[in-house]
């Protein structure tokens, strides 16, 4: 049904309650329909309420910033659940402090002062001023395209140099190899055994391994495709494709890897007839006992409890990917172990080199050793 406002809102008491309500039409049939915006418990707490829906019905009027932010975002459909939410998120950021500007009045010491206000006021960090900035730069940039306004008051407005609020530095912790060892053992007889097992071997995301399907494994050519992924949005988690081109990728499978995968799929098979009806065939490797989605916060908390138990250093399931990493390129010999390291891992060599650079030394002192023991 298309609805439109055609009054302001009023505030009226309904029994022992407070309600909001607005007059409107649907557009389609042109009956009269009322629309009820919210119930209060008091009369201030529904006029507070009432003032707040007026004053964003002003700032989203036709040709306004926050009416071309608004239409921009709703028109992405080519933009990830995650990236939706984070272009939802800065909504109401840049509408605080643009919103209600016509875009025929908006200059670029209009969009300059909203980014130096929003990098010192302490808030947010200097990536989230950044998404802000950005979906006003393509909003606008999308306003241009469309001959609504001849340029972008924002396409040369840069991040200030420095942002209020400090930078929090990600500390990410990797396990030893007899850690590594101390944790297969813990999982061993866990039904997400071959997930974690994934994980701190071979390096892949939760994001990863939670979206596996059993047509992407190929036990004959002993590889796991890497097509899709599971990632957390706020009402649950949602499946989308894969991260980016390098993410999409064959990860070749050892003996173990291969049997702990057809033992998984046997023990899978187990639980399908205990469900019987309550079963739900998603093709999952990892899933509930009745073949459902895994939360990526349920998963995070079984790790949390294996961890603790065994006595492991606490660590989180980026934490798996990293300890895979770190181990892989410690034990790299030459370039091109290097470059198959990434493509196992779905990174590039160069953020490769970046992110785990810290394994480097180990690596040039191995070389080293070989040297010294050749010319010995």
């Amino acid at each position: 049904m298309s609805w439109k406002a055609i009054g302001q809102p009023t505030v009226r008491k309904q029994r022992d309650k407070w309600v909001v309500r607005i007059d409107g039409i649907d557009t389609a049939t042109g009956k009269h329909r009322p629309r009820q915006l919210g119930t209060y418990a008091s009369q201030r707490s529904a006029l507070v309420a009432s003032r707040a829906q007026r004053a964003e019905a002003r700032s989203t009027e036709r040709g306004t910033v926050s009416w071309l932010v608004r239409r921009y975002v709703a028109s992405k459909s080519d933009i990830t659940p995650k990236a939706r939410e984070q272009y939802s998120w800065a909504i109401p950021h840049i509408e605080q402090g643009l919103g209600a500007i016509p875009l025929a009045r908006l200059d670029r010491d209009d969009v300059a002062d909203w980014i130096n206000a929003l990098a010192s006021a302490g808030t947010l960090s200097r990536r989230s001023v950044q998404i802000c900035r950005n979906v006003l730069r393509a909003s606008l940039a999308d306003a241009v395209e469309e001959g609504l306004i001849p340029r972008s008051p924002a396409a040369r407005v840069a991040l200030p140099r420095t942002v209020a609020k400090p930078v929090k530095e990600k500390v990410i912790q990797a396990w030893e190899a007899t850690d590594v060892e101390r944790f297969l053992a813990a999982v061993a007889d866990h039904r997400w055994a071959v997930g974690f097992q994934l994980g701190v071997l071979y390096g892949l995301r939760r994001s990863e391994v939670l979206a596996l399907r059993w047509d992407d494994f190929d036990p004959k050519g002993r590889t796991l495709r890497i097509d899709e992924s599971l990632v957390a949005v706020n009402r649950g988690a949602i499946l989308g494709d894969a991260k980016n081109v390098r993410s999409r990728r064959l990860v070749p499978l050892s003996d173990d890897g291969v049997r702990a995968l057809k033992r998984r799929r046997t023990e899978q098979a187990e639980e399908r007839l205990l469900a019987g009806a309550e079963w739900e065939d998603n093709d999952l490797i990892i899933a509930t006992r009745q073949g459902r989605l895994v939360l990526p916060r349920s998963y995070d908390r079984s790790l949390a409890l294996i961890v603790d138990k065994a006595k492991l250093p606490r660590l989180t399931s980026h934490g798996l990917r990293h300890t895979a990493a770190t181990h892989m390129v410690n034990n790299a010999k030459d370039v091109g172990e290097l470059r198959a390291i990434a493509d196992i891992l779905g990174h590039s060599p160069e953020m490769l080199m970046t992110v785990y650079a810290h394994a480097l030394p180990q690596s040039r002192q191995a070389i080293v050793d070989r040297i010294q023991h050749t010319s010995a």
